[in-house]
């Protein structure tokens, strides 16, 4: 199989078209003889092997060759352990500082499984992630040590003003498990700040909805809204550069029927995020025909940013002779999803505190 053919079958099998209409479309590129290489590189490429294999696994079924029915068995099986030990692991964090009276919103990973995908084993997470106040980040650190957990290997030699300016830039900081396999991200902002994401922790705890991740276990994590701004910017902040940003948003859109698409709009122009949410919007729409509805069409149409949406959309198919955005690419997509030339000069500025940063200072 051709890798433009692996890439159009795993768009078709994660598009939200109509069953009917995908299966059709995955038959008519499943031909006899194909090669199924390809296809699981593409997938790994874009980090969507898990929602591809329950994709394929519906539209299919046994029409799939034994040994893909059985990749996918056992991909499946080694998913759900992984992430139920990350769910146990995020619940007995959670307890721990929940009874030292310190507040955690549980962000991406499993909580984005349970919560837009609806099963474990349809997303993979690689670690954990937690949004915790800045204020109380100290607090945070001492009682994470208390509970086993380190600075990871890179944030050890960070000390003092270098820790605090690491911290600032960034916005998180990374800590793994003492002699075992957890690695957590406990950040002190959703994005660095060079983004115009809002960073007052306070508004997102109380708009936060209690996420059930297991029988034993259940976490605060974002409300829809903030869910989807939030994956939005991680889409841009990452160049959209795998598939797997434009699934996550399109998944939920698809999910959420009740999302308060009013308050999306009215949010995004009040904290002048319109742009990155055009795009996203664009990108789920386009890409995998993700279903709008009739005045949020119009409000995307109101700005368009289909120029971006073609350099995004011609980029991932050809990611993988081209694995990164080129240089002056990535600069204009960051610089057109700013609202106001304000916003476009506090990225710069911070974009170069970062680069002086990482060549110069950091240890």
């Amino acid at each position: 199989m051709a890798e433009p053919d692996a890439y159009e079958l795993i768009r078709t099998c994660l598009s939200h078209r109509p069953d009917s209409t995908r299966r059709e479309a995955a038959r008519s590129l499943v031909t006899p003889d194909v090669d199924w290489e390809p296809v699981r590189q593409e997938a790994r490429r874009h980090r969507v092997l898990s929602p591809l294999f329950h994709a394929l696994r519906h539209l299919l079924g046994d029409q799939l060759p034994t040994p893909v029915r059985n990749q996918i068995r056992e991909h499946k099986r080694g998913l759900k352990i992984r992430n139920t030990f990350l769910v146990q692991e995020l619940g007995r964090i959670n307890q721990h500082l929940e009874a030292a009276g310190l507040p955690l919103l549980a962000m991406k990973g499993t909580v984005l499984a349970r919560t837009v995908y609806g099963d474990l084993t349809a997303r993979q997470s690689v670690d954990m992630d937690v949004l915790v106040p800045r204020s109380q980040f100290s607090e945070v650190e001492r009682a994470l040590q208390d509970f086993g957990y380190e600075h990871a290997e890179k944030r050890k030699r960070l000390t003092g003003c270098r820790k605090a300016l690491s911290l600032h830039l960034d916005g998180q900081w990374q800590f793994t498990r003492a002699r075992g396999p957890f690695h957590l991200d406990v950040h002190t902002r959703v994005m660095p700040p060079r983004y115009s994401f809002p960073a007052a922790f306070d508004a997102l705890w109380n708009r936060a909805q209690k996420v059930r991740l297991s029988d034993e276990v259940s976490v605060w994590g974002f409300s829809p809204e903030d869910r989807l701004l939030s994956l939005c910017y991680h889409g841009v902040k990452n160049q959209w550069r795998a598939l797997k940003y434009v699934v996550d948003l399109a998944e939920l859109i698809r999910t959420q029927p009740d999302l308060d698409w009013a308050n999306v709009v009215e949010y995004a122009e009040r904290t002048r995020s319109t742009r990155v949410v055009r795009l996203g919007l664009s990108l789920s729409q386009g890409i995998l025909s993700a279903s709008l509805p009739a005045d949020i069409r119009n409000w995307v149409q109101d700005a368009p940013m289909d120029d971006y949406s073609f350099t995004i959309e011609g980029y991932l198919q050809r990611r993988r002779g081209v694995p990164v955005l080129p240089y002056r690419e990535r600069v204009h997509l960051q610089l057109a999803t700013k609202d106001t030339v304000t916003h476009q000069i506090r990225y710069g500025v911070y974009s170069v505190l970062q680069h002086i940063w990482s060549v110069f200072l950091k240890p």
